[in-house]
């Protein structure tokens, strides 16, 4: 059976309208596993928590392919519309990420007519990704044993219907620029923290972007201030100013590496500490599944500017892109949309890689 995009945008629609902002995934769970069930039978499914993996049928000497999608949303914006209009569909995760779960859903009601092909199609569903990295849901679904060895993992994050490959690894430092407290109406009594700040404040924005190819993909490195504070009332000097610093690298990059660099930026000015990290992954773009499939369904190649779960997967040796319907300048916006005509681009592409015979 196959799905028009009027089936495709209507299941969008139903998914948006259950709310799954992180943590609170288990009625959108509950859904996807009552579809896999009735698609695939129950001993094709298992269940963790509200994560869902789904194997149809063994692979049998084939390599096997799995699609891979969060549940969970980011908070919902009070002004978000629930509707089809003009070509999109409006809903809160609409391209982040639940355009790319209805391709999933689509794909997994069809899977004997894709089991046919040379690749072993399976389905990961997971929770808490938009959280934190260290509560992702997805690391817990992996070192489950419910996910077969795998040649290769989709995950349909929204990049435009474009296949982006690899992506940047990410860490968050806090630094600590020390001062001297005092009344704000005798500043001379005290050394202002803030002030103190400014010389690496400077620095740090005078950090130029540093391009770095891999595999002729061109992926930016950049650190960023993105939060700054201080804890002291209003009318006191400040004897402290915090600063979260995020810094972005790129595949082929160690995290050693990349927090060696910080420590060396920041230098005596300031305390610094690690608070997360999460490491790169490589574009994989020599693959031999991920060519042919480019080259059958005419994909675009771009490298992914942000960071993914296809590195939790390369982490573990395990080949993954990025590929989905959502738009990227759509994801967490107020009023969040989604294509109806990339929804019908990704998803006729991911029905080639599973049978490349109908080009």
């Amino acid at each position: 059976m196959t799905m028009t995009v009027a089936d495709l945008a209507d299941l969008t629609l139903r998914l948006c309208a259950i709310p799954s902002e992180t943590g609170q995934e288990k009625e959108l769970a509950d859904f996807v596993e009552a579809r896999a069930r009735a698609a695939a039978g129950d001993a094709a499914v298992w269940r963790g928590g509200n994560a869902i993996v789904c194997l149809p049928r063994p692979a049998h000497g084939r390599p096997t392919v799995a699609l891979v999608g969060h549940l969970d949303t980011v908070r919902c914006a009070a002004e978000q519309r629930l509707a089809v209009l003009d070509g999109r569909v409006f809903g809160c995760g609409a391209s982040d990420m639940k355009a790319g779960l209805a391709v999933m859903l689509a794909l997994l009601a069809e899977w004997p007519h894709l089991e046919e092909g040379p690749v072993c199609p399976a389905w990961i569903f997971y929770d808490r990704e938009e959280g934190p990295y260290v509560d992702n849901g997805l690391e817990a679904v992996l070192d489950s044993g419910a996910v077969p060895p795998l040649e290769l993992a989709v995950i349909l994050e929204p990049t435009d219907a474009t296949l982006q490959l690899g992506c940047l690894g990410v860490l968050n430092a806090h630094a600590r620029v020390t001062g001297r407290r005092a009344h704000s109406a005798r500043p001379w009594e005290g050394d202002n923290a803030v002030y103190r700040a400014l010389p690496l404040l400077r620095r740090l924005a005078g950090v130029p972007v540093r391009e770095v190819r891999v595999h002729g993909l061109p992926y930016y490195e950049v650190i960023s201030v993105t939060q700054a504070w201080t804890e002291t009332p209003a009318n006191v000097i400040p004897d402290a100013f915090h600063l979260n610093l995020n810094v972005r690298f790129a595949p082929g990059r160690s995290l050693d590496d990349a927090w060696a660099e910080v420590r060396m930026l920041v230098g005596a000015e300031a305390d610094v500490e690690l608070r997360d990290a999460a490491p790169a992954a490589p574009p994989f773009a020599d693959h031999p599944l991920l060519r042919d499939w480019q080259r059958r369904a005419g994909l675009e190649i771009r490298p992914k500017q942000a960071w993914t779960d296809v590195a939790r997967f390369a982490a573990r040796g395990i080949p993954a892109v990025n590929f989905g319907p959502g738009e990227t300048a759509q994801a967490h916006q107020a009023n969040e949309s989604c294509s109806l005509a990339l929804l019908g681009r990704a998803y006729q592409a991911l029905r080639l890689l599973f049978r490349p015979d109908e080009t």
